[in-house]
Formats: structure tokens, sequence, C-alpha cells
């Protein structure tokens, strides 16, 4: 299989949020935004509080339903769940209450994201 097939068969694989009609576009916009500068030249490791966190977060709040808190570091977390990427350092991620696997930038200077295949 060509890697354009395998690309396109991981996209349709992931798991998506939903609750009825609503859907979580969490990961379809971060998946956009990687690949994105991905096929520009960026390399396959992106850092999350560096280039991940704000841009994600204005895309959230610019096409994404209307919520008190966005939280783009749940996308970031879950789609190494989906096969997409590895997480560096993730052993140091909160796991504790609704926060849940939490990544937030301050601090979190070294939380990586390496692209699979």
């Amino acid at each position: 299989m060509t890697s354009d097939k395998i690309l396109k068969q991981a996209i349709s694989n992931i798991t998506i949020w939903r609750k009825g009609e609503q859907r979580a576009p969490h990961k379809p916009l971060l998946l956009l935004y990687v690949l994105s500068h991905y096929r520009q030249g960026h390399g396959r490791l992106f850092n999350y509080a560096s280039e991940i966190y704000e841009p994600l977060l204005d895309l959230l709040e610019r096409y994404g339903p209307q919520r008190r808190d966005q939280r783009p570091d749940m996308p970031f977390w879950r789609l190494k769940g989906d096969g997409f990427w590895e997480l560096h350092y993730a052993e140091l991620c909160s796991t504790s209450g609704n926060t849940e696997h939490a990544v937030h930038p301050s601090g979190v200077v070294h939380r990586n994201a390496v692209l699979t295949g």
C-alpha cells in the first residue's frame, strides 16, 4: 500500500468524540495543522508548547463549538492512541482528575510528538 493510502486509511480510522449529532473537531484540526506544516518541510518532531498550543487554541476558538475552556492538550495527547505519533516525555504529564493527561504549555518545554511512519 502506498504511503498516501496508508495516511488516508489512518485518518479515516481516527476516533472522534461524538454526542448525538455533535462531533469534536479537535483531532481533525490538529491533524490538518500538523500535516500542512509537515508537507511544507517541517520535521517529524513537533513541540507542544512552542508549536502546537497557541495555533490549535486559535483554530478551536474559530472553528470549534463554543466552550468556556478549549482544550488543545486533549487531541495532542489522544492522537497517540490513534497511531499518528509517539509522545516524548509523556510520563511528565498530569494524569489526575478532569485534567487527565493535561499538557499545558506553562513549564512544558519538552513535550514533543513525533509523527509515525
